[in-house]
């Protein structure tokens, strides 16, 4: 009887060659798909169709978001930095209305003035005072009720002499008003009931009812002068830094700090020309 012959084991670079030709295939076939259903070098047979859905989910709000977003990052003379951010329900309702760089009138100080945003709540500098009332200031996160720290910009790295970046970056200064042993927040919430109410009827208003709305989350709010700086870069200002956990370098350091003198000592900055022939 005749025995059936042994299969050959095939080596391992067939199987390799095999799969990098079946990858060349899937590749050619994906494209060459692209090419009759959507490139426009080719016939193009499902762009119809891509227009269609693409038009029904584009928002002309959001486009307009990400153009005013594009538009304060590029114009800002220093880079800005990714930094992480609230969910919007625990986000201040400040940016219902406002972007988070929302200095913009004042050219010569705006960079400055969006820079602090990444370490106090908008209220910190536009608080207004109360009768009967203290302000005092804090470390304030919607997430953690009692944030342990590190802060940002508590502490200098000793070797390189950089701001230490603490894993806890959404903790910021916020002021409180104090009473006794009564402490009020004056923060409003995104997720509050008077801003869902503001967010869910703001398209049913007039301009003018917007603006009397807007008046009940600027009730404890000022608008600052330029040469505020000093209320808090002093040895006497507002802020007590060591309370509030810098060190005593860092401390030094913002109540010295000599920018605020420049903003208000010179009318027009000159950028040296360092670049030109």
């Amino acid at each position: 009887m005749i025995s059936e012959p042994k299969r050959l084991k095939h080596p391992l670079a067939a199987y390799l060659i095999g799969l990098i030709f079946s990858l060349i295939s899937l590749a050619v076939m994906v494209g060459v798909m692209y090419h009759f259903a959507f490139s426009h070098h080719g016939p193009a047979i499902l762009a119809p169709l891509e227009q269609k859905i693409m038009k029904h989910e584009k928002s002309e709000i959001l486009e307009e978001v990400k153009r005013h977003e594009a538009y304060e990052v590029h114009r800002h003379f220093h880079h800005t930095e990714e930094y992480p951010s609230l969910p919007e329900g625990s986000r201040p309702a400040c940016y219902i209305c406002h972007s988070d760089f929302p200095h913009t009138k004042n050219k010569k100080v705006r960079a400055l003035l969006n820079m602090h945003t990444q370490f106090f709540v908008c209220e910190t500098c536009h608080i207004k005072d109360i009768e009967g009332m203290s302000i005092v200031y804090s470390w304030y996160n919607p997430l953690s009720p009692d944030p342990a720290g590190p802060f940002i910009g508590q502490y200098y790295d000793v070797e390189s002499g950089n701001l230490v970046e603490p894993e806890d970056q959404l903790t910021k200064i916020a002021p409180f008003f104090e009473s006794g042993e009564k402490r009020i927040s004056v923060i409003v919430l995104q997720d509050t009931v008077l801003a869902q109410d503001y967010i869910r009827v703001r398209d049913k208003l007039t301009p003018e009812q917007r603006d009397n709305f807007k008046n009940k989350f600027h009730s404890n709010l000022k608008v600052n002068e330029v040469d505020t700086c000093k209320s808090c870069h002093s040895a006497k200002g507002v802020m007590n830094f060591s309370e509030l956990g810098f060190s005593d370098d860092r401390r030094q350091d913002l109540e010295q700090l000599n920018i605020a003198g420049m903003i208000t000592k010179y009318e027009k900055f000159y950028i040296p020309k360092l670049f030109t022939k």
